[in-house]
């Protein structure tokens, strides 16, 4: 059996980071109690803006590029993939990434970026999480990415956006488990939805996990 996993807001978590890139910026010093929440929240509030729809790739781009090192381990995350080889269960990485971002100057390396992050939080390490760099698979369109996870004939997949798992070509034969942690995606659609890692873990592995 083999699970796929998103990389971004699934794996590597960014709330703390754009919550910093946001007030380094002073993009909400004229009303500071007003500062948004969470990746998601802020995101909805710059678009609110004038030109914020800008602002917020800029600060993506920043996010996971050149503060890449910045991001969290999601908590669980670890636990899950280690379980995973436990049990014999090939995971693999399919994120939507393209190689450098369209609102960055510095010309930062995103796949790369996201690498190093992997490295240093023991992905590649036999004693770690013993991934190897080819379950990762940086895909240019979010197209290519579900064409990628049909091609891995993955039996779940993981990911913080519901979109995906309604893009053409997602495979049926995949299962859809949407990663929620703020319970902030629409009620009404029937998709697995967790909250947290280990609620991951007991729907897929099995409450032994």
């Amino acid at each position: 059996m083999r699970i796929g996993i998103d990389f971004d807001n699934t794996i590597a978590g960014y709330d703390t980071l754009f919550a910093t890139l946001a007030e380094e910026r002073g993009l909400f010093q004229n009303a500071p109690h007003d500062t948004p929440v969470g990746k998601r929240d802020l995101r909805d509030a710059l678009r609110r803006r004038p030109e914020g729809e800008l602002t917020w790739r800029r600060l993506q781009a920043e996010a996971y590029g050149g503060r890449m090192t910045e991001a969290e381990l999601l908590d669980g995350v670890d636990r899950f993939i280690q379980a995973c080889g436990q049990s014999g269960v090939a995971v693999s990485i399919v994120s939507h990434k393209t190689q450098h971002a369209n609102f960055a100057s510095d010309g930062t390396d995103l796949r790369r970026a996201a690498l190093t992050w992997m490295e240093a939080h023991g992905f590649f390490d036999s004693a770690g999480l013993n991934l190897r760099r080819d379950d990762v698979h940086f895909e240019n369109t979010r197209a290519a990415k579900v064409a990628r996870i049909a091609e891995l004939g993955c039996k779940w997949f993981i990911d913080d956006l519901e979109e995906v798992f309604s893009e053409p070509g997602f495979p049926i034969t995949a299962k859809a488990v949407l990663y929620d942690p703020h319970g902030e995606d629409s009620v009404g659609s029937e998709l697995l939805r967790c909250r947290h890692w280990d609620e991951i873990g007991g729907h897929v592995l099995g409450p032994q996990h």
